[in-house]
C-alpha cells in the first residue's frame, strides 16, 4: 500500500517541484529583466533579454583564463608582450580619463550625489540619451580591462592572478549590465564610475611607466596608494550606500541586493 501511494504521489510531486523551479529560473533569468527593463536601454547590445549574455560573455572569460590558455602556454615559454602591453596600457590611461571627465560633468560636479530620489526613466531627453549612451560605452571599455589577464597568462605571470583580480573582473561587467538594464544615472553608479576610471588611469599609468625597465622603478613609489585607493573607494560607495539605503525615495530593492552583495563580497 506504501509503494503505491508513493509511485501515485512522488512523480508528480517531482513534475510538480521541477516545474515550478524551471519557471523561477526563466522568470529570474529573462523575464523578470524584460519587465523591469529602462525603456530607454533596454534595445541597447548586450542590455536587450535577460542575465544569460552576460553570464554567457563571463563564463568565456574564466574557461579562456583558468582553462584554455592555461593549456595552450603549458609547453611554451613565457611571451614578452612588451609593445602590445605598452599600447593597450596607454590606450586604457586615455579611454579611463576621458571616462573620469564626462563622469564628473554628468554628476554635475558632485551636486548629484545629494538627489535621493530615484531617477525617472522616462527622461528622454538628448542630454540624457547621451549621458545614456556614454554609460553604455564606459561599460564596452570594462570589458577591455579582461586582457590584462590575458597577458599575464601569456606571460605566465599567474601570481598577478588572483582571486581579487578575477572577482573584479567579472562583477564590474555583471554590475554594468545591472546599472544599464535597469536604471544608468543612478548617482551611486557614476560614484563607483568615477573611482573606477581614475584608480584604472593611475593604475595603467604604472603599468605603461614599470614596462620601462628596473631604471624607471624609484620614480614609482606612488603604486601603494594605488591599493589605498581602491580601499577608499569601497569605503566610501559603501557609505554612501547605506546613507542612499536611508533616505531615499523610490528606488526598487534590487538595487540594494546587488550592490550590497558586490561590497560585501570586496569586504
Amino acid at each position: 500500500m506504501l509503494a503505491t501511494l508513493l509511485s501515485d504521489t512522488l512523480p508528480e510531486y517531482l513534475v510538480s517541484f521541477c516545474g515550478q523551479s524551471l519557471d523561477t529560473v526563466w522568470y529570474y533569468g529573462h523575464q523578470y529583466w524584460i519587465d523591469e527593463a529602462d525603456p530607454r536601454t533596454k534595445h541597447f547590445p548586450m542590455v536587450e533579454g535577460g542575465v544569460w549574455k552576460i553570464l554567457l560573455v563571463m563564463s568565456c572569460y574564466l574557461l579562456l583564463i583558468k582553462r584554455i590558455l592555461p593549456e595552450f602556454m603549458a609547453n611554451r615559454k613565457a611571451y614578452t608582450l612588451r609593445g602590445p602591453i605598452l599600447a593597450y596600457n596607454t590606450m586604457m590611461v586615455a579611454i579611463n580619463a576621458y571616462f573620469f571627465y564626462e563622469i564628473v560633468i554628468h554628476l554635475e560636479y558632485g551636486q548629484r550625489f545629494l538627489n535621493f530620489n530615484y531617477p525617472d526613466r522616462h527622461d528622454f531627453s538628448a542630454k540624457t540619451l547621451r549621458e545614456l549612451n556614454l554609460g553604455w560605452y564606459g561599460w564596452m571599455s570594462r570589458f577591455l580591462d579582461m586582457l590584462d589577464t590575458v597577458f599575464f597568462v601569456l606571460r605566465k605571470k599567474h601570481s598577478q592572478i588572483t582571486f581579487l583580480h578575477v572577482y573584479h573582473h567579472t562583477a564590474v561587467p555583471f554590475l554594468g549590465w545591472f546599472s544599464m538594464k535597469i536604471n544608468p544615472l543612478a548617482p551611486i553608479i557614476g560614484l563607483f564610475g568615477l573611482f573606477n576610471t581614475a584608480i584604472h588611469v593611475l593604475m595603467y599609468s604604472y603599468y605603461s611607466l614599470a614596462s620601462f625597465g628596473p631604471q624607471i622603478q624609484p620614480y614609482l613609489w606612488w603604486k601603494k596608494y594605488i591599493t589605498m585607493m581602491q580601499l577608499i573607494q569601497f569605503l566610501v560607495c559603501g557609505s554612501y550606500g547605506v546613507v542612499l539605503f536611508i533616505l531615499q525615495t523610490g528606488y526598487p530593492s534590487v538595487w540594494f541586493w546587488v550592490c550590497g552583495k558586490y561590497s560585501l563580497y570586496l569586504f
